[in-house]
């Protein structure tokens, strides 16, 4: 039997080289619509056209044929280690039974020969021959899309410009950009559902391979008389197989004890074991020998979760994929173009898209700490996503990203944007304060000129000068709103009424809330009349204590600091 890690595993080498294939037919198609001249008249268009599909679908089948070559005889390694392994763990536990006379010595024989019998090779090629067919066919299917998609591409563009709508810049700009989001989708189900053919190339594998190894156990276990059959179980099964895993089934029908294994775990369809990536398999199972060990040792509920948080982990993977995926196709049209204004429209996505990436690693990282989930780098790597684009988007991204904190007026952020993620995801309370900083600056309630130094200072001056003190009738001071540092500051233009308004000293301040009047408390109010709470449910009051050079309003209840405005 395998594990369900040692199947997730097996298609690796194999996408590696399909999903390599798929960048450098992506990266040549971005060339060759970056290349054209779009502003020719018609009839030299179309022999453009037809020329550039010649020689690309030529390129296409010339790198498919390569890469199946390698890809042919990997595969077979990759078949024979993983069947022999199969098989390995299964003639352990047939050799024990025959040590306990369970079954007899004279099957002794035929265990110790089978990896060399027809039977083992008729099912091995057999298995072999069916996925290689199915490969051949995602790449024939990887040429007819590539094709396609080049001359749509080059038809949308063509029109754009010949439309006066758009300048060969911006038709170019945008079927770059298309064709990065999208890959070469080569796959399509009834459903109206297109896979890529790195994701068709994985479910192949999986299923190729896992249907195989169930079919030569089961090959075995007819060999060698056994009726019994214990399935294995795995945390984040489908919830379909969630109900059949972990338990013995019969290999024949009416047995007293154990339910029918084909009809139990729909072995032979698509949606059953060994059916569509299933990552399930069994081993021999003898009553009087064996010991159940596979009933999982978590509740339906349990299983559900992981099952719910590992799809959430490839939704992350595959958002990842294609980020990398239009890194690739932006710098191989950047590196192919020397028209500055399209150079420059793709050096500022290659930006934009650089800082969507980061983003995204950094949301599948902390979604891999909630969930106690293992990363699998093999799911977001692209191999046109080479060491050079990635470090051309690391620095691109970083660069963005120091750009846009200087905008907002920090001058010392954290020094990449993947540090920031992470204060950001373990909510530091240096990125409390610092968010909210942020948000005020975006809001128009603070001009980035405070600078969030200065800022930063005057938190912690409030919270050492202010906070702790008591108030003219004797009302203890105990934090401060986000509102009120606004406060303290003031802006150039309050976005509420488009007027200046000026800052508060925090010297004066303190002497109003120590020797200021304080007027009777009032009710607050949301924008729309509505009344406000506390947390624990009373009515929310505001107290006004108004001094010689500025007024100061807290929550009695609370003592918490709500605003201030100069006199």
């Amino acid at each position: 039997m395998l594990t369900p890690n040692q199947i997730d595993k097996l298609p690796e080498p194999v996408v590696e080289l399909m999903s390599k294939l798929q960048d450098e037919i992506i990266s040549d198609i971005c060339r060759r619509i970056t290349k054209a001249n779009y502003l020719t008249p018609t009839a030299e268009w179309q022999l453009y056209k037809a020329n550039q599909l010649t020689i690309s679908a030529r390129e296409v089948k010339r790198r498919i044929a390569a890469k199946l070559k390698v890809q042919e005889s990997t595969l077979k390694e990759i078949y024979t280690d993983a069947v022999k392994t199969a098989i390995r763990e299964d003639e352990l536990i047939y050799k024990a039974a025959i040590s306990e006379g369970i079954i007899s010595d004279n099957y002794r024989d035929k265990l110790t020969n089978y990896t060399r019998s027809k039977a083992f090779s008729d099912v091995l090629k057999c298995g072999l021959k069916n996925t290689n067919g199915l490969m051949r066919n995602l790449t024939n299917s990887a040429a007819a899309a590539a094709n396609r998609q080049l001359s749509d591409a080059l038809d949308l563009a063509y029109l754009k410009c010949a439309s006066g709508a758009f300048s060969p810049q911006e038709a170019i700009f945008e079927a770059v950009k298309q064709l990065g989001a999208d890959g070469l989708k080569c796959v399509s189900y009834e459903s109206g559902r297109t896979d890529q053919l790195d994701v068709a190339v994985r479910r192949a594998v999986v299923t190729g391979i896992g249907k195989t190894c169930c079919d030569m156990q089961l090959e075995l276990a007819n060999e060698m008389e056994c009726e019994l059959v214990e399935v294995s179980s795995h945390l984040g099964a489908r919830p379909s197989h969630a109900e059949w895993q972990g338990q013995i089934y019969s290999l024949k029908k009416g047995h007293p004890k154990y339910p029918y294994f084909y009809d139990a775990t729909g072995y032979g369809t698509g949606d059953g074991l060994g059916g569509w990536n299933c990552r399930h398999s069994f081993f021999p199972y003898f009553d009087g020998l064996s010991t159940a060990a596979n009933a999982p040792t978590f509740s339906k509920a349990e299983n559900l979760e992981e099952y719910k948080n590992t799809q959430k982990q490839r939704a992350y993977e595959r958002s990842i994929r294609k980020s990398k995926r239009e890194l690739s196709a932006l710098d191989g049209a950047r590196s192919a173009t020397e028209d500055p204004v399209l150079k420059a429209k793709l050096d500022r996505e290659f930006e934009r898209k650089s800082v969507t990436l980061k983003n995204r690693e950094a949301r599948l990282a902390e979604h891999l700490k909630t969930a106690g989930l293992l990363p699998d780098n093999s799911r977001v790597r692209v191999d046109g996503f080479g060491k050079s684009v990635s470090q051309k988007a690391y620095y691109t991204a970083n660069k963005s990203y120091t750009k846009y904190m200087h905008q907002l007026g920090i001058e010392n952020p954290p020094k990449t944007i993947a540090l920031f993620n992470e204060m950001m995801y373990n909510n530091t309370p240096e990125y409390q304060l610092m968010n909210k900083y942020m948000n005020s600056v975006k809001s128009g309630m603070l001009s980035p000129l405070a600078g969030y130094e200065k800022y930063k200072e005057y938190h912690e001056r409030i919270e050492k000068e202010i906070i702790g003190m008591n108030t003219s009738n004797g009302i203890e001071i105990k934090s401060q709103s986000n509102h009120f540092l606004e406060r303290v500051f003031g802006t150039s233009k309050d976005p509420h009424t488009g007027k200046k308004r000026d800052g508060v000293p925090l010297e004066e301040i303190q002497n109003t809330l120590s020797q200021g009047t304080a007027q009777s408390p009032k009710k607050c109010y949301d924008k729309d009349g509505n009344v406000l709470y506390n947390p624990d449910g009373s009515v929310m009051y505001s107290q006004k204590f108004v001094g010689e050079h500025c007024e100061v309003s807290i929550n009695p209840d609370t003592g918490r600091l709500i605003q201030t405005n100069p006199i």
